[in-house]
């Protein structure tokens, strides 16, 4: 994570550097992204950086934290709004998620981040966010309190968090396949389509796939 130098710069400066960060990481994977680059951009020395971050992987992992962040924010506000309801939550949730890494601001890092990320990188993720939420606490447990659990058929907070990592799985598989598929087609139409099928999917696990079928008499 970003060291307290990096903290104590000009707000424009600091700004300067996370879009010079955001401006490479979305034209180039992590493992190819360059620092010269990203220096370049922001318009500061080689060393000044390194006065800032450990290596351009810490400024990585401290741009995807800053989007957890503001996920949690917004999870939490929704999931309140909603008193508790998840499916309403998450549908709400994933759909603005789903304009976001198809149109916002941020597409093309989205797309990098998608289309290279692997299991090296996953573990990387999951231990920097570790560290965040043993300072901050965790995200789960706060939906935990706050999910009305008697609309659902769970009975402890294991099988809880198993239903959030299933309903997270679904909408980062189809932004996956979104992104893997946009090569020369119609990105607006695509992305329709992986949106109804995120939805679809989330309906498969409120209200099940089996038919019900009526017995002869």
């Amino acid at each position: 994570m970003p060291t307290q130098t990096f903290f104590n710069l000009p707000e424009m400066k600091r700004q300067r550097l996370i879009e010079a960060g955001f401006s490479v990481f979305s034209r180039a994977s992590l493992e190819d992204a360059s620092v010269s680059e990203i220096v370049r951009l922001a318009k500061i020395s080689r060393g000044s950086f390194y006065q800032y971050f450990a290596d351009k992987r810490d400024l990585y992992f401290y741009l995807l934290t800053q989007m957890r962040e503001q996920w949690v924010a917004n999870s939490t506000g929704t999931l309140r709004r909603h008193q508790g309801d998840l499916f309403a939550t998450v549908r709400e949730l994933a759909q603005a998620g789903f304009r976001d890494v198809s149109r916002g601001k941020h597409r093309a890092f989205y797309r990098t981040l998608f289309l290279n990320f692997s299991y090296r990188g996953t573990a990387q993720v999951n231990k920097e966010w570790a560290r965040a939420y043993k300072a901050e606490g965790h995200p789960r447990t706060q939906w935990a309190e706050m999910v009305d659990v008697s609309r659902l058929n769970v009975s402890n907070d294991t099988q809880l968090r198993t239903l959030l990592y299933m309903l997270f799985g679904v909408f980062a598989q189809n932004v996956a396949n979104y992104f893997n598929e946009t090569a020369g087609k119609n990105d607006e139409l695509v992305a329709e389509q992986y949106r109804q099928n995120m939805l679809l999917m989330f309906d498969w696990l409120q209200f099940g796939v089996e038919k019900e079928t009526q017995e002869e008499s």
